[in-house]
């Protein structure tokens, strides 16, 4: 069968499945562009430690972007300052947050861009802001954008988000803004996304965050997948409401465990845990996936007095002597199958998502195994590429597919689009080798007469 043929296939199968009850989802081929490998450093913690031994940490990785510091000082630098250094010197980028020397600490931009009211003075005053910091760090190699939101999802900002961002693409066009939170906890996530995205010029950036292993749930069985489940619905909804706009999410992943007042609220994520997580998002168009968190500490908790009231304790990918973790070298792995599919997927388009629960409705598929995502991505006209997600993180599995053949046509040829190996397809048939929690993402080659 010729894939070019199939191609359209793919794509009917992604119109006919919806995540959804809504009838509006039409999936439009959207540009990758280059993958986001990123982590979250110790924003909010008790300690800010940057030290030699960090970041080799940090390196090894094999990450290349960091985010969120600690508003404090080390060595006559701002951490802000010591982490876009670092940033720079090794081919790292990281977005801004804080306000431009000079300014109040009520002077960020995600200040202005939570205003209730934009008045005949906001545009100027931001504008003012918006050059401070493009004199402090326009020319760091490491500058990649500008962080202008978290988790403010009151509809009353919308505006002043709205301005703000017009204005950060008037002055510094070629950089994003980026916004992170839960969409589905905004009041009106379209007036959100209709604030947030332009209508053309450089696509802003959407992190989305929503975390699932709870405490309580177990490592395998049916509410590992209720978990997924939920997961996927979240991710779904974004790569969604993000079909026809200017713009990009990326997934903020779990990879912390999390007490609130001594009581274990999240759980560490095994490494297929943080695997399923990152594949269901790729397979979803995310166009970055970012460890939540690197570092080990307290959290304080302030009421609007400024009285703590709370403390939450986190261990991330490293413990809070700064040694590696179970998890570090789990990330270390994911990271280096993240940067391989990122060769490959930079260049294509994302067209669509499906899941093996619903092969009754996909024309792609005749027969398949349970507990499997798929994503398809293309050159902007025809699917060429499927991304297969095992969605059993306890188990690696060889699982098959019997792709549907059509009108008597031959099939070409399935190779592992990351390794450039044929894979035997027999009339259609694939067998692949899984990971728990893993992803393969496979090229389907044309039959050349």
């Amino acid at each position: 069968m010729s894939w070019l043929l199939l191609g359209g296939v793919l794509l009917g199968a992604c119109q006919v499945w919806k995540p959804t009850a809504s009838g509006e989802y039409q999936p439009q081929p959207q540009p990758m562009g280059p993958l986001t490998i990123g982590v979250w450093l110790p924003a909010g913690l008790d300690e800010f430690r940057f030290g030699p031994a960090d970041q080799q940490h940090l390196l090894d990785l094999g990450l290349n972007t960091l985010e969120w510091v600690q508003r404090t000082g080390q060595d006559s630098a701002t951490a802000e300052e010591r982490v876009m250094e670092f940033c720079s010197r090794t081919g790292l980028r990281m977005p801004v947050y804080y306000e431009p020397r000079g300014y109040s600490p009520y002077d960020k931009l995600r200040n202005w861009a939570t205003r209730t009211e934009v008045d005949s003075t906001f545009a100027a005053e931001v504008r003012r802001r918006v050059l401070g910091l493009r004199g402090q760090w326009g020319e760091a190699p490491g500058f990649w954008g500008y962080l202008v939101g978290h988790e403010d999802y009151q509809r009353a900002f919308y505006p002043a988000l709205r301005a703000t961002v017009e204005i950060l693409q008037e002055e510094d066009g070629a950089r994003p803004a980026i916004a992170v939170g839960r969409l589905d906890h905004f009041r009106a996530p379209e007036e959100f996304l209709d604030a947030f995205f332009p209508a053309s010029g450089n696509p802003n950036i959407f992190q989305h965050e929503h975390y699932v292993f709870r405490a309580d749930l177990s490592g395998s069985g049916e509410k590992v997948q209720e978990a997924l489940d939920q997961l996927a619905r979240s991710y779904e909804q974004v790569a969604w409401r993000l079909q026809g706009r200017n713009g990009r999410w990326q997934a903020i992943v779990q990879a912390h465990a999390e007490w609130r007042e001594r009581e274990l609220y999240y759980r560490k994520p095994s490494a297929g845990e943080l695997r399923v997580q990152a594949g269901m998002a790729l397979a979803r168009g995310a166009a970055g996936i970012i460890y939540f968190l690197y570092s080990s500490g307290v959290e304080e908790l302030l009421d609007a007095r400024g009285q703590v009231r709370g403390r939450w304790a986190y261990e991330g990918l490293v413990d809070a002597q700064g040694i590696p973790t179970e998890s570090f070298g789990a990330a270390r792995q994911l990271s280096a199958q993240l940067r391989q599919a990122g060769q490959v997927l930079e260049l294509l388009h994302f067209h669509g998502f499906f899941s093996s629960s619903r092969l009754r409705d996909n024309p792609l598929v005749r027969q398949g195994e349970a507990d499997l995502d798929f994503g398809l991505f293309g050159d902007g006209e025809h699917p060429t590429h499927l991304l297969v997600v095992n969605r059993r993180p306890e188990q690696a599995r060889r699982v098959a597919l019997e792709l549907r053949p059509g009108m008597e046509l031959r099939f070409g040829t399935v190779a592992d689009a990351l390794q450039g190996t044929p894979l035997p397809s027999p009339e259609g048939r694939v067998e692949l080798e899984l990971e728990a929690g893993g992803f393969r993402l496979l090229e389907l080659r044309e039959t050349i007469p």
